[in-house]
């Protein structure tokens, strides 16, 4: 990760507290993780590995890792042969109630019954959440009615409320379709916002809970 990146990361943790951070297309060296991540646990989920480092979705947390699942597609993407990856995490919230926290970067450049597909083996880590408290977050790859309905269709089956914050026009879109969503269920969203940034190509969405569980992705 460049020097800029770490400079914008500290400066929006200043504006933006937050105890989980969801992470797609993170660049790690294989040595560990950069020392801006330092007070946050993390768990990376890796779809490739070159030149000494690790490619995937990463989850920073300020909350107790519980479990770790990592998720990579069966399928490559087409021309740039390309795995992707999903991290499904649990974690201590307070006293005895704990949090999932699914972090995705659906696959992409795929026909949609293969997209579909592999959306199937993510219905199966969804379902497998027994948490009342839920999150899933990420880049969805939804450019198209098409595969907006698909993920729709499983969230909505799993009680899964999209976030629609005020200024969503905001967040990354292809054919005017946003690629980017936070989905929960059992949390009380009271702030929510998408953030514009000079070192992405896509703007992170922030949200605070009204139990006071900050997340962005």
């Amino acid at each position: 990760m460049s020097a800029e990146f770490q400079r914008e990361f500290s400066r929006l943790l200043k504006i933006y507290p937050s105890d989980l951070i969801a992470l797609q297309e993170v660049k790690i060296p294989e040595t560990g993780i950069p020392g801006h991540f330092e007070h946050f646990g993390h768990a990376l989920s890796c779809n490739f590995v070159h030149n000494r480092h690790r490619f995937g979705v990463m989850t920073l947390s300020k909350l107790p890792f519980l479990t770790r699942t990592l998720f990579t597609t069966k399928i490559r993407e087409a021309g740039i042969a390309t795995k992707k990856s999903a991290l499904l995490s649990r974690h201590t919230l307070y006293g005895c109630k704990s949090l999932a926290l699914l972090n995705l970067h659906a696959i992409n450049f795929v026909p949609h019954r293969l997209f579909a597909k592999e959306l199937g083996r993510i219905t199966e880590l969804i379902e497998s959440v027994e948490e009342e408290s839920f999150i899933v977050a990420g880049d969805f790859n939804t450019w198209s009615p098409k595969r907006q309905k698909s993920i729709e269709k499983v969230t909505e089956s799993s009680g899964l409320i999209r976030l629609r914050p005020e200024n969503e026009k905001e967040i990354k879109s292809i054919l005017g379709m946003p690629l980017d969503h936070i989905y929960y269920r059992g949390l009380r969203p009271v702030l929510s916002t998408v953030i514009d940034t000079p070192v992405s190509d896509h703007n992170p969405i922030y949200v605070r809970f009204s139990d006071d569980l900050v997340s962005r992705v």
